[in-house]
């Protein structure tokens, strides 16, 4: 018994590490893509205020959720700044896209509740915006 709880541990720990170092690498590659970037624009001030904006809004989020244990909530939470980068270098607009939901785009045929409506705006939501929701 007390094997496998050390046992658990370990492999945990390892786990934890692996993510860690995944954490670490995409940090890292977020802030590299922030100080080479460059706006679409072209102009020097719209590069300046977009390398500022990536560098600050990558501080903010990773300290914000520094303490974080779980694993699931870390993976969702790296799925979501990993989702953020890419599109940002595909559109090559640093800021999250917005979502477009019309009020009442979400009602049911019967017209359930409202609860309904909002649970269903709330699992609508695109992975890269999901930080925003806790801001507002």
């Amino acid at each position: 018994m007390a094997l496998e709880s050390c046992t658990h541990v370990v492999i945990r720990n390892i786990w934890m590490s692996a993510l860690r170092r995944e954490v670490l690498s995409l940090y890292k590659n977020i802030l590299r893509t922030g100080k080479n970037w460059e706006a679409a624009s072209g102009k020097p001030q719209h590069t300046e205020s977009e390398r500022k904006y990536i560098i600050n809004e990558a501080k903010e989020l990773f300290r914000k959720n520094k303490n974080l244990k779980n694993e699931e909530e870390i993976k969702s939470r790296l799925m979501e700044a990993d989702s953020r980068l890419q599109m940002a270098l595909h559109y090559r607009i640093p800021y999250p896209r917005p979502v477009n939901l019309p009020p009442q785009a979400l009602v049911s045929p019967l017209g359930k509740k409202l609860k309904e409506q909002s649970r269903l705006r709330k699992r609508s939501r695109p992975v890269y915006i999901k930080s925003l929701d806790s801001e507002t």
